[in-house]
This record gives C-alpha cells, structure tokens and sequence, in this order.
C-alpha cells in the first residue's frame, strides 16, 4: 500500500530516541511536516538534521512529558508553526531502568516518575493534541506507545507494568470520546527492540520471540507509519503487539 502524508503534521514525544527517530524519518520521508519533541534536545537536533538532510521539514521542541503545561505548549507550538495537527504519537518513556526493584523495594519516588512519564505522558499529550484535532475540524491520528510488559507484565517492573497498561485502556475510553471527530486512537506494543548502543543481547533477542529474528526500530516505525495513515481510517481503540510472538509463550520468555 502506498502511502502519502503530504500537507500532514506530525508530534512525535522522544523523536530523538531510537524508535522516536525512525519514526519521524519515516513520516517525513513521506511528505509529513514533523514536530521532534524530545527532554534531550541534543537527540532531538540530531533527528530533525537527518530528516532535512532527505529534505524533509521538521522543527526541535522541548518539553518534559511529564509536566502538563510543558507538553501543552510543545503541541500549542507546533499547531503555530504549522497551522494544524494531523498525527500525535507519544513515544518517550521507559521503566525505572537500573533503579528496577520487586515493588515491595520500590521508592515512591521512582513509581511516581515512572507513572508519570509513561502513563499521565500519554494522557498529557493525548488531551493537548485531542484539543486542537477537534477545534480543527479535519479528524487526526492518536498513537501512543505501550509495551508487552503492559499486556504480560514483568517481575520487578510493576510500576512501568502498570503504566503501559494503563495506555491500554485508556486507549479503549479515548478512542471511544474522539470517534465522532473523525480522530482514531490507537497504542502500539513492542517487545525487545534492538538499541545497539545499549548493547542488548542479540542471543536474547532471538531467543525471546518465535520468529527467531530480531526487532529494529524501522519495524516499529512502519507500523506506526499505518496506523497513522489513511489506509488505517477504520482502526480505533486497538493495541497492536509488535514482538515476534514473544507474548504467544505461556512462560519463560522472561
């Protein structure tokens, strides 16, 4: 299926993280006008370069996800700048990391910034991007970023458990509220993705999904790239599990 987003306006939260980026590019490389949003402004220069390099138009916005009024005026900018929002997808997020406990260890401080980045990110960004997709009148695209950890959840990961998951149904409630404005609401949920440099194991990779293969970030991208296309019109409060059928195990893919 041939795909076209000339005259689309693309947000993207953690466009200058690995799958923020092959998103982005991949949006642009369409035809898309892309606002790259990222807390890391330094990754975020580096996306919107690449993307003006295949002469694609982006512009380099800040906000932290998790403060309300900063995400707000990211997207306020962006429908400024390019007169319309057509594709919000929040992408940035991710577990406590080397902070990870059993939820009994857990400090308040980490469940809380873990919460608030992933989950209230995705309802901060989705309610700022809502707003103006249905003051436009023109329909729109909402996709945010889930995880196979939302959906089988994972030992010591409660918190980052919780929040995907908590993108799951509340893609089921948005997706509901926005239908009548032409606007669809969709999450993804990828399994491992390989991010060379964090030196994840490809024998863990492969050996965690069924197809023996490993996930890159431009599969990802291709299925963000159609949900937010018009071929994806009829797609509404849907999760869509991207991980090789890592989930399909009953146990021990852990």
């Amino acid at each position: 299926m041939k795909m076209n987003f000339t005259g689309k306006v693309a947000f993207l939260t953690g466009g200058g993280g690995y799958i923020g980026s092959a998103v982005a590019l991949r949006l642009a490389a369409l035809g898309a006008k892309v606002a790259v949003c990222d807390l890391d402004l330094e990754k975020a220069e580096r996306t919107v370069q690449q993307i003006r390099a295949i002469g694609g138009t982006a512009i380099v916005l800040a906000a932290d996800v998790a403060e309300s009024k900063s995400i707000e005026a990211a997207i306020q900018r962006t429908d400024e700048e390019f007169c319309g929002l057509d594709i919000m997808m929040h992408i940035a997020g991710g577990s406590a990391r080397e902070r990870m406990k059993p939820l009994i260890k857990q400090e308040d401080e980490v469940i809380e910034r873990v919460i608030r980045i992933n989950l209230l990110g995705a309802i901060y960004s989705s309610r700022a991007a809502a707003r103006i997709m249905v003051k436009r009148k023109r329909g729109g695209r909402i996709i945010n970023f889930s995880s196979i950890v939302g959906v089988n959840g994972l030992r010591g990961c409660v918190d980052y458990a919780a929040a995907k998951g908590g993108i799951i149904a509340m893609t089921k409630s948005l997706a509901k509220e926005l239908g009548e404005y032409r606007i669809t609401v969709n999450s993804i949920a990828p399994g491992i993705v390989m991010r060379p440099e964090e030196g994840h194991s490809e024998e863990r990779a492969l050996k965690t999904n069924f197809l023996k293969s490993k996930c890159l970030a431009s599969d990802v991208a291709e299925l963000a790239v159609f949900l937010a296309s018009e071929g994806a019109r009829f797609i509404t409060g849907q999760t869509y599990i991207i991980d090789g059928g890592r989930s399909l195990a009953l146990k021990g893919s852990d």
